[in-house]
């Protein structure tokens, strides 16, 4: 198909459907109008289009996951996302990238394009998007929505820093706060707020904490598979198992992402948060203590001993610092870290928080203003790691899209 022709009226560009953001929501919401015959312009302030894509999954971008409970979408309405799921799941998402070329392969549920590059799924996207005609923008920044008072079926101006837009639809899907280098920096939460919607306190998620100890800075490189678990006011709150891995000032690693959005909404209200690790899951403490003291007996020092369980650093760490054994069990089984604070949305994968679901119909289509879309992270959506949030960002954008060109029609 050709690239449209777009009417210059008045100064001001005309189209049925504007959508502001070229991410993985945008550009699904853009396929799903123009397959469905709505006419349509994508604006986006980066400089090529999916440029948070590329970053996923550290380059290999994870787009969905063969398991879905009750756990993996979070947010003040977390059903709203399952049941837009329901509607474009992971056997349809994995289809529709098929159908554009993409196969996909299942390493341990996680789902990746055959090749395991994030381009494909860029490229894929992009080309279906010139071949339905979708006049992609970017390099231009939105910077107001108003509706358009001379137009009694209730459409917008939109204006950016190239020109004005009169469209009868808009769909916003231009990101969180999360990753500004390659995604949206919330500068959108303004104009949404004139618009009337609530927006939900946007706070940095999958995201890496920081500890209090400096001291705990010399485990910098160390991993460990280990049970974890965060204390809200010594309380657990929720547990992961994985691999960790201490930084020079931070803890990360995927049961640590996983919680962190927990983590950082307790400290912003106050609390005292933990995470108190088991470095040793699969050995009891009295089993552990007979380990060690057997072990003390065959070798020279503690450090030796622990050294066959734990990592050389950790255990160095621990057998400087202690030397009686049942502080030692104590300490493997329960090693606390004082959590104070999180590497904010520079090192965040997704945001926590954004336009209120409760404002937002089954259709993605606003309750307050007719003909209002939204898709992607700007809304209060965010998931665990494992493909949750680009299924997110592709269910919704595939809704919004489907829903805005019905309604034309």
């Amino acid at each position: 198909m050709q690239s449209q022709e777009f009417r210059v009226t008045d100064n001001k560009i005309k189209c049925e459907v504007l959508i502001v953001g070229a991410g993985p929501a945008g550009m699904m919401a853009a396929i799903s109008a123009a397959r469905n015959g709505s006419q349509v312009i994508v604006i986006e302030q980066k400089d090529i289009p999916g440029k948070k894509i590329y970053a996923t999954g550290n380059g290999r971008c994870n787009f969905t996951n063969q398991y879905y409970d009750s756990r993996v979408f979070r947010g003040e309405c977390p059903q709203f996302a399952y049941d837009a799921y329901k509607r474009f799941d992971k056997d349809e998402l994995i289809g529709f990238m098929h159908q554009l070329g993409v196969t996909s392969r299942d390493i341990n549920g996680y789902i990746y394009p055959y090749n395991e590059q994030a381009r494909s799924i860029v490229n894929a996207l992009v080309y279906e998007c010139k071949r339905l005609g979708i006049d992609i923008r970017c390099s231009e920044k939105t910077l107001d929505i108003v509706k358009d008072e001379s137009d009694i079926e209730g459409g917008f101006l939109v204006t950016t820093d190239k020109g004005i837009y009169r469209c009868e639809n808009v769909i916003l899907a231009p990101g969180g706060k999360a990753s500004p280098t390659h995604g949206s920096d919330g500068n959108l939460n303004k104009i949404i707020r004139k618009l009337g919607h609530e927006i939900v306190l946007q706070d940095p998620a999958l995201v890496p904490l920081r500890f209090a100890d400096s001291s705990l800075s010399l485990l910098a490189g160390v991993r460990c598979k280990c049970r974890t678990v965060l204390m809200i006011d010594e309380t657990a709150y929720d547990e992961e198992s994985g691999e960790i891995i201490f930084n020079a000032d931070n803890i990360s690693g995927i049961p640590v992402m996983q919680m962190s959005r927990y983590a950082v909404k307790a400290l912003a209200k106050g609390k005292k948060v933990c995470l108190e690790l088991d470095l040793v899951p699969d050995m009891i403490g009295s089993d552990l203590k007979g380990f060690i003291e057997t072990s003390i007996k065959e070798r020279s020092g503690i450090n030796e001993a622990l050294g066959l369980i734990l990592n050389d650093k950790l255990a160095e760490y621990l057998s400087e610092r202690i030397k009686d054994t049942d502080e030692l069990v104590k300490n493997i089984k329960h090693f606390r870290i004082e959590i104070n604070g999180d590497c904010g949305f520079n090192k965040a994968q997704v945001t926590a928080g954004g336009v209120n679901a409760e404002q937002v119909t089954e259709d993605m289509e606003s309750k307050i203003i007719r003909r209002l879309f939204f898709a992607g992270e700007i809304l209060d959506v965010d998931g665990t790691c494992g493909g949750y949030n680009l299924q997110w960002a592709f269910t919704s954008g595939y809704i919004a899209g489907t829903a805005v060109s019905i309604k034309q029609s």
